[in-house]
């Protein structure tokens, strides 16, 4: 049985498109890039304006949901060469088989060990009935199987943004600033009730957390580490399941036993940002 902790793949979640854009130019090597927010052609400029020596080879795709027709089913139909070892594309956002498609521009792309694979915008290219976090796992999957690191941005759906932030680290602290922002704002509109636990007993389940002497612990082994607790073991079990939402905690599993939780994927810079953000929100 395997745990489902915040693994730390090669890559990063990003605040902005100037960080975004420095990953992909320091990574160098093969570049591929998915654009839902803005041009191909400004972010091949802030790719080759920012810090690093930049790619060796580009297959930048413009992903609009106006597209139409079979040039923007197919990776390899539509790409158009423009110099400098600058591929452009277009595909139509939503994409059905998003994986699939990824994978055919890759294999036309990538020559060596090194390089990124970049998505401004998750929610735009997955379709409504995906599952985010499988979906981040393939693509993660893939991007680790060609050898190239895949780099995100904090912005969107936030379905989507939660599901990478399970998988990615941020880049810095702004971004960490960023994510946390957005998670809890999604948090709280899509399951106040949790948000309501978190918001009150944050700090008591870092405690916990970091008190706890187990790796795969349950809501009332950390609970019984905590000394004078203000929860109960069912409160405290409500906020340590919002920091797994938050992408701050792990859980062993997904069903058998998916009430432990992985302390392997504890992010205590990631509960922190949390918390800030918690103690700065509106009643």
């Amino acid at each position: 049985m395997a745990a489902e902790g915040i693994e730390r793949p090669v890559g990063a979640l990003h605040a902005d498109t100037t960080s975004l854009a420095d990953a992909a130019s320091v990574a160098g090597g093969d570049h591929v890039a998915l654009i839902a927010d803005g041009s191909v052609d400004e972010w091949h400029g802030a790719v080759t304006g920012s810090n690093g020596d930049g790619p060796r080879r580009s297959y930048l795709v413009s992903v609009d949901d106006t597209v139409r027709g079979a040039a923007a089913a197919a990776p390899g139909a539509d790409g158009r060469a423009v110099g400098g070892g600058v591929v452009l594309a277009t595909a139509e956002g939503p994409m059905p088989d998003l994986v699939g498609y990824l994978r055919e521009v890759l294999e036309e792309t990538v020559t060596g060990d090194a390089g990124s694979v970049v998505v401004d915008d998750l929610g735009a290219v997955l379709p409504a009935d995906a599952d985010p976090v499988a979906a981040v796992d393939d693509l993660l999957a893939l991007a680790a199987e060609f050898g190239v690191e895949f780099h995100a941005r904090v912005g969107g759906d936030g379905e989507a943004v939660s599901a990478l932030a399970r998988r990615l680290p941020g880049a810095d602290a702004a971004a960490d600033r960023a994510l946390a922002e957005r998670l809890v704002a999604h948090l709280r509109e899509t399951d106040p009730t949790n948000f309501g636990y978190l918001r009150r007993h944050w700090t008591e389940a870092r405690r916990g957390l970091t008190a706890v002497g187990m790796t795969y612990p349950q809501s009332k082994q950390v609970h019984a580490a905590i000394p004078d607790p203000e929860t109960t073991p069912r409160t405290l079990g409500a906020a340590l399941q919002a920091l797994v939402k938050l992408g701050a905690l792990g859980v062993w599993g997904d069903t058998v036993a998916a009430n432990r939780y992985d302390l392997t994927g504890h992010d205590p810079a990631r509960v922190d940002a949390v918390g800030a953000v918690l103690d700065d929100a509106d009643d």
